[in-house]
């Protein structure tokens, strides 16, 4: 009987672990001891391995691995096949799991974490903020990760689940195997078992090992990258000397050939990131119902905010989804053309992922010099080569363009440049997964844990002295509602109502993974302060502090409607898949968030950050309840005059 209970669980850990067992290549034979070993946590380890001192003379892999103090090699008479042996399969302790915004604060808290860490990373600090430091740096030569559900998503807010990355440092044993290119001989990968709820590395041979104490190696850098992509992975376990000589090596002078990729036409990129899109390319003429000025319009939402704040009396909330008139959802609509066959008004346009993508909407900016600009922007080879606009920070998308950034980066870093980077997920919001860095380890290693661009980190941000919070000025960033109306010609509205997100501490670029320093949103962090100013406020604020040389707030806004518009140009300017396609039934809400630049001319200059669809507006709405009355007479009624909105179309 036992043994009838214990195979059905063993099968119910083959279904339920099928895919993790598939994807991480693990031997069939393996399975069952895998099972039995997670089920008991028998790390068995010892019993086949063992840590030696690193020989100082040691030759073997001298360019790797020199803060590794040990390496691991087998005992005497250890035989390790892993076609034959069904044990060869161990498992690895995590001695520290977190997520980066809590690293520091993880070592000054948890119990003995900061001498282990001092110890495994061959650290020697008197003074614990110098050795934290040298932690925070050096652990990316440790790091391994996995995802899991993000705790900052609002089940009542967001349609979509988000996956937020772990990172981990595995136990001596598994941080001491040291890497290879050409004498790997296990795997390592990391595993999570159901019944517990625990999360395991797995090690496992992928050659036969058979003469005593042989060294364990492991490739730290599998995939099937380009052999340049390849070696600028690898860097953050080389030597410094031999970092900057690799990227010096490999200058715009020395390589052109690697600054001339022109992606913002790459149709494979704004494939791939269609791909699970059901967008009918060619353009939508299905002319929707002409209805009646007086017409009531049946609106189907998912939006609570809508439910509660849609009061005029032209709109009609209803919950049966095929007669309504409108259909605004937060949800991604894909099939257009079913949707717009039924003469319905939605609030999508097809391919709008374009700007809502962070990937994207650096490509698309990138259009910019050519409807704008022949010339260099900035006496800067590689931004000019690079086509950024003016009014998005630099950005690298790490995916397609490494070595690029790597190589930039070695030329700031020679030119005493600031070299302060904020490395993003291409499509999360609220900050989750956001990093601020200046180091290169953590830029090359961040998109391990998910696809991510690297921006240019606004260092000198023009900055708000508020009332109430001592010792400097703090950090802000402005939020505008845009309504887009029309594709061909283009209809594009901002909101009169715009707000702001202010950070709670003083600026400065000392702790650069202080979020309450370096970020401004704050309504979704649990224990945080959210400072909240109506924007009538922070005008009279602004023109106090900023309005010298004539930079008043209206001059700025200007600005910063010039760069809506010429983004919406760069947008719009190609057919999908490459651009916003143009339907007749479609119409959009999007937040456009952006910061503002003191250069190096003293002039203020807005800077682009991102563009999300189905924003949240509850402040909006709190401080101005007519505010979707007005959107919606915007976007379906066509109504402009007295609807707080100025046309930025042209």
């Amino acid at each position: 009987m036992a043994n009838n209970n214990n195979d059905d669980e063993y099968n119910q850990f083959l279904q339920t672990h099928q895919l993790q067992l598939i994807f991480n290549n693990i031997p069939r034979h393996l399975y069952r001891r895998l099972y039995e070993k997670m089920k008991n946590e028998i790390f068995d380890s010892g019993s086949y391995f063992q840590l030696c001192p690193i020989d100082d003379d040691d030759e073997l892999e001298k360019p790797y691995n020199p803060e590794r103090r040990y390496y691991v090699s087998t005992l005497k008479n250890v035989i390790l096949d892993p076609e034959k042996d069904e044990n060869a399969i161990f498992l690895i302790d995590h001695a520290w799991t977190y997520r980066i915004k809590d690293a520091r604060n993880d070592l000054y808290s948890i119990s003995n974490l900061y001498e282990r860490m001092t110890s495994l990373m061959n650290i020697n600090s008197d003074l614990k903020e110098d050795g934290i430091e040298l932690i925070l740096q050096r652990m990316w030569k440790f790091n391994q990760t996995y995802t899991l559900t993000s705790t900052q998503i609002d089940p009542q807010l967001d349609t979509e689940v988000a996956q937020e990355p772990y990172w981990y440092i595995m136990d001596e044993l598994g941080s001491s195997i040291r890497h290879s290119d050409t004498n790997a001989n296990v795997y390592c990968t990391s595993f999570f078992f159901e019944p517990t709820q625990t999360m395991f590395t797995l090690l496992y041979p992928i050659v036969r090992i058979e003469q005593p104490y042989s060294e364990i190696f492991r490739n730290f850098v599998y995939d099937n990258s380009s052999i340049l992509d390849r070696n600028i992975k690898l860097l953050p376990w080389q030597r410094v000397n031999y970092r900057k000589k690799v990227l010096r090596s490999l200058t715009i002078e020395h390589c052109p050939e690697i600054f001339t990729k022109r992606l913002q036409n790459n149709t494979e990129i704004f494939e791939e990131c269609h791909k699970n899109d059901l967008y009918d390319r060619s353009t939508i003429l299905i002319e929707p119902t002409k209805f009646d000025k007086d017409h009531i319009l049946k609106v189907y939402t998912d939006h609570d905010l809508i439910k509660q704040y849609l009061t005029d009396q032209h709109y009609q909330l209803i919950d049966n989804y095929d007669q309504a008139d409108i259909i605004f959802l937060k949800k991604q609509i894909q099939d257009f053309r079913f949707e717009t066959l039924h003469n319905t008004l939605i609030n999508q346009f097809p391919f709008e992922n374009i700007i809502t993508n962070k990937e994207l909407l650096a490509l698309v900016s990138r259009r910019w010099k050519s409807l704008y600009s022949s010339s260099a922007v900035e006496n800067d080879p590689y931004i000019d080569s690079h086509e950024s606009p003016p009014w998005l920070p630099t950005t690298f998308v790490l995916t397609y363009e490494l070595p690029q950034f790597a190589v930039y980066f070695q030329y700031r870093e020679d030119q005493k440049i600031d070299n302060t980077w904020i490395v993003k997920p291409i499509n999360l919001t609220r900050s989750i997964d956001v990093s601020v860095t200046n180091l290169i380890d953590t830029v090359i290693r961040l998109p391990e844990s998910g696809s991510k661009i690297a921006c240019k980190y606004v260092s000198t941000p023009v900055l708000l002295k508020i009332p109430d919070i001592e010792g400097g000025e703090v950090k802000f960033d402005v939020r505008y509602i845009l309504l887009l109306r029309s594709i061909r010609p283009l209809k594009l509205y901002v909101h009169k109502i715009f707000w702001l997100r202010i950070a709670n501490k003083p600026f400065s670029m000392k702790q650069l993974d202080d979020y309450e320093t370096h970020f401004t949103v704050m309504n979704y962090r649990a224990n945080t302060h959210l400072r909240q100013m109506d924007c009538e406020t922070f005008i009279t604020m602004y023109n106090e502090q900023h309005a010298q040389n004539g930079e008043t707030w209206s001059v700025i806004e200007q600005r910063i409607f010039q760069m809506f518009r010429e983004l919406f140009h760069c947008a719009t300017i190609e057919e999908p898949p490459l651009g916003i396609g143009s339907c007749v039934s479609s119409r959009a809400l999007y937040a456009a968030d952006l910061i503002l630049e003191l250069n190096n001319n003293n002039e203020i200059q807005p800077k682009l950050l991102e563009v999300n669809f189905a924003p949240d507006c509850d402040r909006a709405c709190t401080s101005h309840p007519d505010f979707y009355n007005q959107v919606f007479n915007v976007l379906f009624r066509d109504l402009i005059d007295e609807q707080n909105v100025i046309d930025i179309s042209v």
